[in-house]
């Protein structure tokens, strides 16, 4: 009696895991496979965690959180720059008016965020370095890109890049200028980056968006809202559409950082392009 041939059948197999996105962070804020935890960082990669985020980001803030104190006394509220005061004000009117409650927020949420999907709590103090390092220079690729829409401008609004720098000789002090930009450097990528853009996302994801849909949405939408919100309330400045134009532009271009680099190169890139060409006057 010839025997009987089994064949194995193979089960139902696991799905393959997608390759890691460069848009984001984790898997859980962009739907894609999380990296292996035994594995060692690279500079490329542990930069855009939040703890170096979070190291490097914070001297900036308490910078900028004393020195309002410092130059503002009693009256610091009135130095504080555009998207700190409108982040406090709706904050005060929650009966939330703490002056560190808002700074104490921002840090606490990238630790938390860190302790959530933690890769270890040791980073090289060099990556710091190079943070800083890479910041100067897509700081200086964005003043690049500034001459190239200040050409195309050249035409239609005799109105040059430099013109969107706030103006340091109408101030008291020469350091209140420095002080705001650092400001506006931390707090707006906080509002529009590091809050909005996984929050446009996560939505178009929700409603099933494809990611690349989703991802171009919320950088561009994102960028727009950075654009207008310099024209928006008072004192807001006066619109025109080179200054409009180019900071949409510029709110892709540190979308774009923040995606692909992280917050705290988002950051420092924007508070290093505003030093270089506000506070400095270098236009190159």
């Amino acid at each position: 009696m010839a025997g009987k041939v089994r064949t194995k059948t193979r089960g139902p197999q696991p799905a393959p895991q997608r390759p890691r996105s460069r848009f984001g962070y984790d898997h859980r804020w962009w739907g894609v496979a999380p990296e292996p935890r035994d594995v060692p960082l690279s500079y490329w990669e542990a930069t855009r965690r939040p703890l170096p985020c979070l190291a490097f980001v914070t001297p900036l803030l308490l910078l900028y959180e004393f020195g309002v104190i410092w130059l503002g006394g009693a009256s610091s509220e009135a130095y504080r720059t555009g998207a700190d005061a409108w982040i406090r004000q709706f904050l005060a009117n929650l009966g939330l008016r703490d002056q560190w409650f808002l700074p104490l927020v921002l840090l606490a949420s990238l630790l938390a965020w860190h302790a959530v999907d933690s890769r270890g709590w040791r980073f090289s103090p060099g990556a710091l370095v190079g943070m800083a390092l890479e910041s100067l220079v897509l700081a200086i690729a964005l003043i690049g890109l500034s001459r190239v829409v200040d050409f195309g401008f050249s035409r239609l609004e005799p109105i040059p890049a430099r013109m969107l720098a706030l103006d340091s000789s109408s101030m008291l002090h020469p350091l209140i200028p420095l002080v705001g930009f650092l400001g506006a450097g931390v707090y707006e990528e906080a509002l529009f980056r590091l809050v909005l853009v996984p929050f446009l996302f996560g939505v178009l994801r929700i409603l099933q968006a494809p990611g690349l849909v989703a991802s171009t949405f919320a950088m561009t939408t994102s960028a727009l809202l950075f654009s207008l919100a310099h024209h928006a309330g008072t004192p807001g400045e006066m619109f025109t559409w080179f200054a409009f134009i180019f900071r949409w532009l510029a709110g892709v271009y540190f979308a774009w950082v923040f995606v692909a680099r992280g917050f705290g190169i988002a950051v420092g890139t924007h508070c290093a392009y505003d030093v270089i060409v506000g506070w400095l006057g270098w236009h190159f």
